[in-house]
């Protein structure tokens, strides 16, 4: 950085004193024809000026531009740009993708002919690398292709570990695992979503909770999010903070104190938003020396496509999102910042031996259909909701661990948000495969 702005520097310096001597010269060969010797003293007072004033004043308008370029560097590494353009997002979201969903689930219903069958799903496995062997029943079973996605497997083909500890809960592949340390948690490598966003607003009522959580006075709802939300009030583009009434400028010309926005700025900024982060992650946890954890597991097309409940846990509360339903493919989650923020999901939190947990099935293209097998007023993938942002519904069920919970149809996601202790490490690499059963972590806890 130091030697970008020496070379600037130099260079603008350079510029300046080939555009102001060269016509100055010319000049002065003009006025010494004409007037002689009385050019000198011209020629003195004016290097007089140029050695004294100049470079200061180029070098003071320099090193400013520099330091306005350093605090937007930081500025942009701490929020970084959006993979996508919003007109780009717009465009994406525009597409009928709803509808797409809603007929590709008609025609998985749709009877297939017992003649056709073992052709229909052995092309379908072929081309995604079904495994039919561990099939409970056989391919003419299957009266349509989307119970043949929801296929049971059979007894014993995903025996669940029985040490204690939290388990996959589906066959898929891992795209991130680890502690979540801020609201902007990773869904792929360098892409991020917001916690925030994706469980909204902590109004659940937990049965071992101490403490009753209002929504109206907690810190984070006043985090204004300045950039365009649609009608779910999910974050479409980077948005900056507003708390306690402290709006941070997006340009440096606002009536802002020079000195304050170039060397206090930022730092009142990450107090600011540590603030928001801390409100929110107090109001999650059951045990403030606990730590907030996320699992990522993505189910590809010729997966089993029924997940499982990875711990002992009860669930309180209910909470679905309408969103988009947009492919949630590791390519287009590298590519779409915030997508499970986006996506249709429905939350699912409750209370284990730690504190809180949370299990989330977020919907795809063509897997806007999500079912819940204790959850029956659950309905997804369903016309716009004329009113609310989501929908709240207190529950009061168990879920054991290596339960069969619910079903996608094709592929989709699952993000599981806990609590735990310090010590709790991941026996996870990105990308690993995991299949029903097979622990998350090399300890017990």
């Amino acid at each position: 950085m130091f030697e970008m702005t020496k070379f600037a520097t130099l260079f603008v310096l350079q510029c300046y004193r080939s555009s102001l001597i060269r016509p100055y010269n010319q000049c002065l060969r003009s006025l010494h024809q004409e007037h002689g010797q009385n050019t000198k003293l011209v020629h003195r007072r004016w290097r007089r000026f140029w050695h004294s004033w100049v470079p200061i004043s180029t070098g003071v308008g320099v090193s400013v531009l520099a330091v306005l370029q350093w605090r937007r560097l930081q500025r942009d590494n701490e929020y970084p740009e959006p993979l996508v353009k919003e007109f780009q997002i717009t465009c994406y979201r525009s597409l009928p993708l709803r509808l797409w969903s809603r007929t590709w689930g008609w025609l998985c219903n749709c009877h297939v002919p017992l003649t056709l069958r073992s052709y229909v799903y052995g092309l379908y496995s072929s081309m995604y690398g079904v495994n039919l062997d561990e099939m409970a029943g056989d391919l003419s079973d299957y009266p349509s292709l989307g119970q043949f996605f929801t296929r049971q497997l059979k007894d014993g083909t995903r025996p669940i570990d029985p040490v204690d500890c939290i388990v996959s809960p589906a066959d898929g592949k891992v795209l991130n695992s680890g502690r979540i340390t801020s609201c902007h948690v990773e869904q792929v490598k360098g892409v991020t979503y917001n916690l925030q966003t994706f469980l909204g607003p902590p109004t659940w009522k937990t049965a071992n909770s101490t403490r009753s959580i209002n929504r109206s006075n907690t810190k984070f709802t006043e985090a204004t999010h300045l950039a365009r939300t649609d009608e779910n009030d999910n974050e479409l583009v980077k948005s900056k903070i507003n708390v306690d009434n402290y709006i941070i400028p997006e340009t440096f010309w606002g009536g802002v104190d020079v000195v304050k926005y170039l060397f206090k700025a930022q730092q009142e900024q990450e107090e600011c938003i540590k603030d928001v982060w801390d409100d929110y992650k107090s109001q999650l946890l059951s045990n403030p020396e606990n730590v907030l954890y996320q699992a990522v597991v993505y189910l590809a097309p010729g997966d089993y496509h029924r997940f499982h409940s990875p711990v002992n846990w009860k669930v309180n509360f209910r909470r679905h999102f309408q969103g988009e339903l947009m492919s949630v493919n590791p390519l287009i989650a590298g590519w779409l910042p915030g997508l499970y923020s986006l996506n249709e999901r429905v939350v699912y939190v409750g209370q284990w031996k730690h504190g809180f947990f949370s299990m989330t099935a977020v919907g795809a293209t063509s897997v806007g259909s999500v079912k819940v097998y204790s959850d029956k007023t659950l309905q997804t993938n369903t016309f716009r909701w004329r009113d609310g942002k989501h929908k709240d519904v207190e529950m009061n069920c168990s879920w054991s661990k290596g339960e069969q919970v619910g079903e996608f149809r094709m592929g989709s996601t699952l993000v599981l948000v806990f609590e735990a202790p310090r010590d709790y490490k991941f026996n996870l690499c990105p990308n690993q495969t995991v299949r029903v059963g097979e622990p998350m972590s090399g300890c017990k806890i």
